[in-house]
């Protein structure tokens, strides 16, 4: 028996046809249960600034975590569905919080819930300390917040993801976990030459912004002489006036050993010296570190004082000979907005006034091999003055009188960061009795010689101190007998911001904001706005020959109403009727040009659209069929063979 040569072909080809589509039937799934088990964390991040890919420190902070958090993401669906922006920016918060479920290796756990008005869950969410928002006429709330916890209840929560800090999500969450893996309060060690902290004889009271620093850090108050042990989280330096060479010797080696630092420097802390005049402070004068700044590459006069004329405050400048108040422009006393605040660094992002009282400024030395990233800057209508003129006896109008501005920006506070070397290149300095002392009694462990940094430098400096002071930024009000402070400024928010983001990790530290997923298409409003503009002056150009047209018309009837005339001349209702059939071409022309103006943006919206959505299967299509026929062809040559 042997086969027909005319149908087996045929035979073979549609045994071999099933089989392949079962083959690829067989393939498919396998494919798919294979992404789910072996390759779902594979990850392609195609993006401009790599919004999806996690920074090496919050991957660094993940691993360092030990004990189980447990992650709670509320969102009211209602709230989400309803308002614009928040569907997408809701589905990239729970994107990332699964990446970070998975990184954790099993140590975090994420529940998402959607806390319906009246539910348990909504009292879930009120219990954590949530913000809701109004989602109907009713009044019932939705919830959009994330709120975590460990083994030992501590809680960390982010009220509400408002969409203006996205390109600061990635930070915000980190932090939130960094501070449960860590729960314990971070140590701020304060050496303050001014009063702003209270005294056990209680001579004066602390300044607000002690009060609210508590709130989150234990501050341990030094004066004058840094006892810097391994516990200190941040130093914070305030006014530094008169610092022996032993304790500047031990900020240095501890900013060298990766140690974090704020240093607040004034040319004239007037607000310190009016605080407590009976301590007999030196406040009047100014404070530097001009050692420490030299070997960190920037300088601060501290016989200077920075003046604005843009944001001057208006102040009241005593009496003129009629008992009238004088009122003029303080260019000592600033307050800058949103334009003169760094947006992209983490500790003034949100900030929107900051108010500073005889300020100094900080300048960079040429050549320095830090990186100085400014963190307030003053307007161009600024520059400096003499510090005598506001140290004895200030006159604010005879100071804006002989005020000069230099026509360029200055910076106010910056962040340090970079390699440095040590301003002690001799070693520990001799006569440093006090440091001996400290030292057999074992108070700090005496440690080797650095001459340069073992890590990078972390260090935030401000060449101000009045602005920490209450008169700057809170006032005081009397509320059913109790004393509640209203702050009306952000200067507190600064500190707090920029002591909880350096006494972090130095993962944390180096995280930065990260690009917006909602981002404009930037061609296409290119391309608009040039049609725009070009229609737009064709369109202007009618609009007021329109406008020419109609005041004609306007004159003519009027000087009829004028005249008395009960009639028309022929030769003026020839001359009105000409300019009516003006107005009705002058219309029709700019309908043209605005019909133009939507079909030109219309035509580019049809072929985005295209290209996106059949472009691809048009292509694919194609290449199909490209393979169909070259197969084909092969199959006709080997059956011609």
């Amino acid at each position: 028996m042997t086969d027909n040569p005319k149908t087996s072909p045929i035979k073979d080809s549609r045994v071999l046809g099933i089989t392949s589509l079962g083959l690829a039937v067989i393939l498919f799934l396998s494919i798919n249960v294979l992404s789910e088990s072996v390759i779902k964390g594979v990850q392609f991040d195609l993006t401009e600034k790599a919004l999806y890919t996690l920074s090496d420190g919050t991957k660094e902070t993940l691993e360092a975590v030990k004990e189980p958090i447990t992650i709670r993401f509320f969102s009211t669906r209602q709230l989400t569905e309803t308002t614009p922006g928040l569907t997408a920016y809701g589905e990239r918060v729970q994107e990332l919080l699964e990446r970070y479920v998975s990184l954790s290796k099993g140590v975090l756990k994420l529940e998402l819930v959607d806390p319906e008005p009246f539910s348990p869950d909504e009292d879930r969410a009120v219990g954590f300390g949530l913000s809701g928002v109004p989602i109907s006429e009713a009044g019932d709330l939705g919830y959009f917040g994330v709120a975590a916890t460990n083994t030992t209840d501590d809680k960390d929560v982010i009220p509400f993801l408002t969409p203006q800090r996205e390109q600061f999500l990635e930070y915000d969450l980190t932090r939130m976990i960094n501070n449960l893996a860590n729960p314990k309060k971070k140590v701020i060690a304060l050496v303050s030459g001014l009063p702003i902290d209270s005294d056990p004889l209680k001579q004066y009271k602390p300044w607000a912004l002690i009060d609210q620093l508590r709130q989150f850090f234990e501050v341990r108050a030094q004066g004058l002489t840094p006892k810097i042990t391994d516990d200190i989280d941040l130093l914070m330096i305030v006014h530094p006036f008169g610092l022996s060479d032993a304790s500047l010797y031990a900020i240095d080696q501890y900013v060298l050993r990766g140690g974090k630092l704020m240093v607040f420097v004034d040319p004239y802390a007037e607000e310190g010296g009016r605080s407590n005049q009976a301590l007999r402070l030196p406040a009047g004068l100014g404070s530097h570190m001009p050692r420490l700044f030299k070997s960190w590459g920037i300088k601060f006069d501290r016989d200077k004082v920075l003046g604005d004329l843009k944001a001057g405050q208006r102040v009241q400048a005593g009496v003129d000979p009629f008992g009238r108040p004088i009122i003029t422009r303080y260019v000592a006393w600033t307050s800058y907005g949103p334009e003169n605040i760094n947006s992209s660094d983490v500790t003034t992002s949100q900030l929107r006034l900051v108010n500073f009282g005889t300020p100094g400024f900080i300048e960079v030395n040429k050549g320095a091999a830090i990186t100085v990233e400014p963190l307030i800057t003053s307007t161009e209508a600024s520059g400096p003055f003499d510090a005598m003129m506001v140290r004895r006896n200030p006159k604010p109008a005879e100071i804006l009188k002989e005020f000069k501005p230099k026509n360029q920006r200055y910076i106010l506070a910056a962040r340090l960061s970079g390699n440095v070397k040590t301003a002690f290149p001799n070693g520990r300095p001799k006569g440093g009795k006090e440091k001996d002392r400290e030292d057999k009694k074992g108070t700090e462990k005496k440690k080797s010689h650095l001459s340069e940094s073992e890590k990078p430098l972390n260090v935030i400096v401000v060449a101000d101190t009045d602005f920490m002071a209450d008169l700057f930024w809170v006032q005081t009000q009397d509320l059913f007998g109790q004393k509640v402070i209203v702050p009306t400024a952000n200067n507190a928010d600064f500190i707090v911001n920029a002591a909880d983001n350096l006494s972090g990790t130095s993962s944390l530290i180096n995280l930065r904001s990260r690009g917006l997923s909602a981002r404009p298409f930037e061609l296409v409003q290119k391309i608009q706005n040039e049609a725009e503009n070009k229609f737009r002056a064709k369109e202007r150009s009618l609009v007021g020959e329109l406008e020419e047209v109609e005041k004609k018309i306007q004159e003519l009837q009027t000087n009829k109403r004028a005249k008395g005339a009960a009639v028309l001349s022929p030769e003026q209702q020839a001359e009105i009727d000409k300019f009516r059939a003006r107005v009705m071409e002058i219309r029709r022309e700019l309908r043209r040009v605005q019909l133009d103006l939507r079909r030109d943006i219309d035509n580019l919206d049809s072929q985005l659209k295209f290209i996106n959505i059949a472009a691809m299967p048009i292509g694919v299509t194609l290449v199909a069929i490209v393979v169909a026929l070259v197969l084909r062809n092969r199959k006709r040559g080997r059956a011609a063979g």
